[in-house]
């Protein structure tokens, strides 16, 4: 049974020399955020630690910096397919051995990371929860000859307590894997999280002893507004008009695949230029959406919630790859659970 210990404080003790070193020559930070080093010092102490910071705080650098301490390689199980990509792009450009394992390799690419884990050149692996939990790779993790893995991340912990089996069913059974490969310190990373989903997140990982850091989430530079319209047509020619004439880029969210294709098309009539991007479409077509939105040549990207992540788990990753100005949600149907998740899109936008 876990036990839960919060702590937070704002005192601030250097880091040692080596980890100081590179914290400023490797990732080009001259500090630490505020409650980046208590995660840190609890990751290096080999505590499971449940980390519970707004998005922007620097949640990534919290394992990147001990990775580089520790022996072995450290293992970052992501549901973003997309963020994972970019994020091991940004440690290869700064120098740190790092690979992605996930279901859009082709068989050659696989054999080509699992080849480099093996030969003990890998310090960070990111894999989605599905591939983690496979009994055949963690077969090849726990082979001789395999590296050791002295710490696991999983990034958006709270999946496992709001969306749970109907989300992304691999996240609860992520600790029969972590076990099998030698049961290493936890650590867990969210952006949301209530005391009740803090302890969902403990009980379901099995985090021993858990160290929860918690930040607060209040963040400056997000500004909220709600407008009510009973009208259908009204709330559409809302969203059209926002669209028009707010400042540079944004992301309208919708509930259906139809209100989705429905409010592109209006914003594509009033010479918006404006993408879709939900879960029927091909991939093809949702990645040459992205390439327009990453790209400036689409202004507005209409897009499904993230509450339908199975077949859209790129959305967010947009969110984090390019700054926007504004995100509306388009027809709310729980105003509580949208607001919260309207805060976490609008958190990736602002990111700084």
């Amino acid at each position: 049974m876990c036990t839960i210990e919060k702590t937070y404080t704002q005192k601030r003790r250097p880091l040692d020399r080596q980890l100081e070193d590179a914290l400023r020559g490797v990732f080009g930070f001259p500090t630490l955020r505020p409650g980046q080093e208590e995660v840190i010092r609890s990751v290096l102490d080999e505590r499971d630690t449940l980390a519970i910071m707004p998005t922007g705080a620097g949640k990534s650098l919290c394992y990147q910096l001990p990775a580089l301490h520790f022996d072995g390689m450290t293992i970052v199980v992501s549901p973003l397919i997309s963020l994972m990509r970019d994020q091991a792009a940004k440690l290869i450009e700064a120098g740190i051995a790092t690979t992605v394992i996930n279901s859009t390799l082709s068989a050659a690419e696989e054999r080509d990371a699992m080849q480099a884990i093996a030969d003990g050149s890998i310090r960070i692996l990111f894999v989605t929860p599905e591939r983690l939990v496979d009994s055949e790779f963690v077969s090849a993790l726990t082979a001789e000859r395999m590296p050791a893995v002295p710490l696991v991340v999983i990034d958006e912990a709270h999946c496992i307590s709001q969306w749970g089996h109907d989300f992304r069913p691999a996240y609860v059974e992520l600790v029969h894997s972590v076990k099998a490969i030698g049961h290493p310190p936890l650590l867990a990373l969210t952006a949301t999280a209530t005391p009740a989903v803090a302890a969902d997140i403990a009980r379901e990982l099995q985090l021993r002893h858990a160290e929860i850091i918690h930040t607060g989430v209040y963040r400056d530079n997000l500004h909220f507004a709600v407008e009510q319209m009973t009208n259908l047509d009204d709330r559409r020619k809302r969203a059209v008009e926002l669209a028009s004439t707010a400042l540079g880029s944004g992301i309208i969210y919708c509930a259906t695949v139809a209100e989705c294709e429905t409010l592109h098309a209006l914003l594509v009539d009033a010479h918006v230029s404006a993408e879709r991007y939900h879960g029927k479409l091909s991939a093809k077509v949702r990645s040459e959406a992205q390439d327009a939105f990453m790209g400036d040549r689409a202004r507005v990207m209409v897009a499904t919630t993230p509450l339908a992540w199975v077949s859209i788990n790129q959305t967010f990753a947009l969110l984090s790859m390019r700054r926007c100005r504004a995100v509306w949600t388009h027809i709310i149907k729980r105003p509580a659970a949208a607001a919260a998740m309207a805060s976490r899109r609008a958190a990736f936008c602002c990111s700084t």
